[in-house]
């Protein structure tokens, strides 16, 4: 069993609801799971050159681990059923939080597959199932940084510190600008990202919305607002990234994903 803590929250219902309490059947406690994140070598090899030709990496598969759980009373197959219908056969990514003091911040987006239920007499006592995440690693709570602007111009150096542990680039998830009365292009350079330049224009006191993971984006005025992007959507590098920004704006806010890699 991967985890010490004896109890869990999954779709926010906690586990003690059903009286179900993490544990382990047989062995000897030791375990072994898989740790994230794992990573898939995009290689070619070529004719008598002993080293492959490396030209990325990719990490993958999702995170899986097993998890099973033990019920302080026997459950008949009625009661059973509460629990199935709790945990098995959702239809999204459902958030799963183990309680330890280790692990008090993150959480996993994960689907409960594979269930198999321990009868002893006919009785229920506990189950096994294999969890299945959205990404090979947990999360933790995105952080909302927001910034403000006088003036007719903005101009102004953000640190940003990005503390996902996902060495790929991390896409925010949620960027919103707001401009000030006079519009205009407004430019936002990642000088950490070589240079990396985010260019937009906007319209007088015109508000823009995007997801910079799916891009998506969406206005408060314009119909089309990607007609007035350059396509270079926000990233940042994992630590830290000094911005640059310029243009006729009121506000910033960024909301980007914290990955965390527990096995």
């Amino acid at each position: 069993m991967p985890f010490y803590g004896r109890t869990f929250i999954y779709n926010g219902i906690p586990s003690e609801f059903f009286n179900c309490y993490i544990g382990d059947f047989g062995g000897e406690g030791e375990s072994r799971t898989t740790g994230s994140n794992n990573v898939e070598l995009l290689t070619q090899k070529l004719f008598r050159r002993p080293a492959p030709l490396l030209f990325g990496a990719e990490q993958t598969p999702v995170l899986t681990f097993p998890l099973s759980a033990y019920f302080q009373t026997e459950l008949t197959a009625a009661e059973y059923s509460g629990v199935a219908g709790w945990l098995f056969g959702q239809q999204e990514y459902k958030p799963l939080r183990i309680c330890q003091n280790d692990m008090e911040d993150t959480y996993f987006n994960c689907f409960l597959t594979e269930p198999d239920i321990l009868r002893i007499g006919n009785m229920i006592q506990g189950f096994t199932t294999t969890v299945v995440c959205d990404a090979p690693w947990g999360w933790r709570e995105p952080k909302k940084y927001s910034y403000t602007y006088r003036g007719a111009t903005a101009s102004g150096t953000i640190i940003f510190f990005n503390e996902s542990a996902n060495s790929f680039y991390t896409y925010p998830t949620e960027l919103m600008i707001t401009a000030n009365r006079f519009g205009g292009s407004v430019t936002i350079t990642n000088v950490t990202d070589n240079n990396r330049q985010f260019y937009i224009t906007l319209s007088p006191y015109e508000i823009i919305t995007m997801n910079c993971d799916l891009q998506f984006i969406s206005s408060s005025i314009v119909t089309y607002p990607l007609e007035n992007f350059n396509k270079n959507w926000l990233r940042f590098l994992k630590g830290r990234n000094d911005l640059t920004v310029l243009g006729n704006i009121s506000a910033i806010s960024i909301t980007s994903p914290i990955a965390v890699k527990v096995g």
